[in-house]
């Protein structure tokens, strides 16, 4: 995994850099575009090392790090990308991230021991066989992983109700609370959630240990559905920050619980690639609850103020009750404690000294 890391994270912190000398914005979007592909490469590679790396009955435990880590990092991104852009250093904002992309990886690039990777047999690939390998790399086994079609398309719809509410926060904010700040209450409104999620991470990681990963996710899924819905009804600020809380909550328990699952579910020798559809699946939800929840809000807005949102939210919390419903019916994958391998007996007369 290492080699794909040190090279998505090297292309990645370069792009930063260039990205800080830009000047239109066909530049910062082509920049932008390449950034996400190295990314990817990277973050795959890093994912898929969980599984590799950490004993099946403990890998809700290092999902929940995972996740804290990944927030950890959002929060001192936004935060010093967004003292020093606020002083109109972008270019500074950039290469200050480039720095931090790369100390931080360089800790796993460094100090992870992996297992040897057997030598593959070399010969000639034609268009063909990259064409088939590229098609069969999307395509899922249901013996090898069973239940983990589902877990995605579950996954999916959850994750795409957590995005628009966080792309979409700041506009209801301003057009049906009609806060003074709107900016400032959305900042606000996604503080409470990341700390919910910083909180629940590591707690829900570790219970799903215990528990079993099924439990959890259909808690957090019914949790987020009902939060999600309870918006309607929302017409104060500080009603809306209690309600960012249970989706925050909702999303701190989901993320730990669903990735354990995942990486239970996933073939071991194809750990990468299954992880990078559970990615896939993740980016298209982002993608998709944009693309849905613009025009749901501009046309319900259009016939009667407020209606686009309420719509908005009543076909969110319906698609991640649908997705808790697909969950219920992944096979569970609760870890049996692995107990430790007795040493081999030794008599005194060889007993090393």
């Amino acid at each position: 995994r290492r080699p794909f890391v040190a090279f998505g994270v090297a292309v990645v912190a370069g792009l930063l850099v260039l990205m800080a000398g830009a000047r239109s914005f066909a530049a910062i979007a082509l920049i932008y575009a390449a950034m996400q592909v190295f990314a990817s490469i990277a973050e795959a590679s890093l994912q898929s090392l969980l599984p590799d790396l950490v004993p099946a009955d403990d890998r809700g435990r290092a999902s929940g790090f995972k996740n804290a880590a990944q927030i950890a990092g959002f929060v001192v991104g936004v935060g010093v990308g967004g003292i020093l852009a606020g002083r109109g250093q972008i270019g500074l904002a950039l290469i200050a991230m480039a720095i931090m992309v790369v100390a931080t990886n360089a800790w796993t690039i460094i100090g992870v021991v992996e297992q040897p990777v057997k030598r593959m047999r070399r010969g000639r690939i034609g268009a063909a066989d990259a064409l088939r390998s590229a098609y069969g790399s999307f395509r899922i086994d249901r013996k090898a992983a069973p239940g983990y079609t589902r877990l995605l398309t579950g996954r999916a719809l959850l994750m795409a109700g957590y995005f628009a509410l966080q792309g979409f926060a700041q506009y209801f904010v301003a057009d049906n609370l009609h806060a003074a700040d709107p900016a400032g209450t959305t900042a606000l409104l996604m503080a409470v959630m990341g700390v919910a999620v910083l909180v629940l991470a590591v707690p829900t990681g570790m219970l799903a240990d215990r528990l079993g990963r099924r439990p959890l996710n259909l808690f957090a899924g019914a949790l987020g559905a009902l939060a999600t819905l309870a918006l309607v009804l929302v017409s104060t600020i500080p009603q809306l920050i209690l309600i960012g809380g249970l989706v925050g909550a909702s999303v701190g328990i989901f993320l730990s619980a669903n990735w354990a699952w995942a990486a239970d579910l996933v073939p071991p020798k194809e750990a990468g690639r299954y992880l990078g559809l559970s990615n896939l699946a993740t980016a298209g939800a982002s993608a998709f609850s944009r693309l849905l929840a613009g025009p749901l809000v501009d046309g319900g807005n259009a016939l009667h103020n407020g209606l686009g949102y309420s719509a908005l939210f009543t076909v969110l919390a319906l698609g991640m009750f649908v997705g808790t419903v697909l969950l219920a019916g992944v096979p569970e994958t609760r870890p049996v404690p692995s107990e430790p391998v007795p040493e081999p007996a030794t008599s005194d007369r060889h007993r090393p000294q």
